[in-house]
């Protein structure tokens, strides 16, 4: 299975939720190969699966992007990324996206039982993460409230 292909369901769900939740469009879309480094924007949601298909999903974003997320979300103005009502918020999109996707992965592909870890957070200039041998791709989406980055890399599949 190509990379792409691993990539398709979560820029799909992460569309949708976007849509549905914050009535967020993406404006434009394109595709790259990360390699082994992975560097994010300021805020990021990790979650983790396991089972047909070993990996993790990013929800990669800046700082003022995941403060407008969590603001149209709850309703609330916010200042910073570190208020927990934004940490909860990014944590909750990116569960609820990749929770999707891989809904509709086990629904097409039988007998893959993946399941989704909780997710992690993390918020700071310069962060870098490594996909030590993981095929790794991801989407940047433009959007009326800054790009938003996903990433979606996988040990193997069956």
């Amino acid at each position: 299975m190509s990379k792409d292909s691993y990539l398709s369901p979560f820029s799909l769900a992460t569309s949708d939720v976007l849509k549905e939740m914050l009535d967020i469009n993406i404006d434009g879309s394109e595709t790259a190969s990360e390699g082994d480094l992975f560097v994010s924007q300021g805020f990021i949601v990790v979650v983790g699966f396991t089972g047909g298909w070993k990996g993790r999903f990013f929800l990669d974003m800046s700082s003022e992007t995941a403060i407008q997320i969590a603001s149209l979300l709850t309703g609330d103005d916010y200042d910073s990324v570190g208020d927990e009502d934004v940490i909860m918020s990014g944590a909750e999109v990116a569960n609820i996206i990749s929770g999707n996707a891989i809904t509709d992965i086990n629904n097409s592909q039988p007998g893959l039982n993946i399941r989704l870890t909780p997710p992690s957070v993390f918020a700071g200039d310069g962060i870098s993460m490594f996909n030590v041998r993981l095929s790794s791709s991801s989407a940047l989406m433009q959007t009326n409230i800054g790009t938003i980055k996903i990433n979606v890399a996988v040990e193997g599949g069956k």
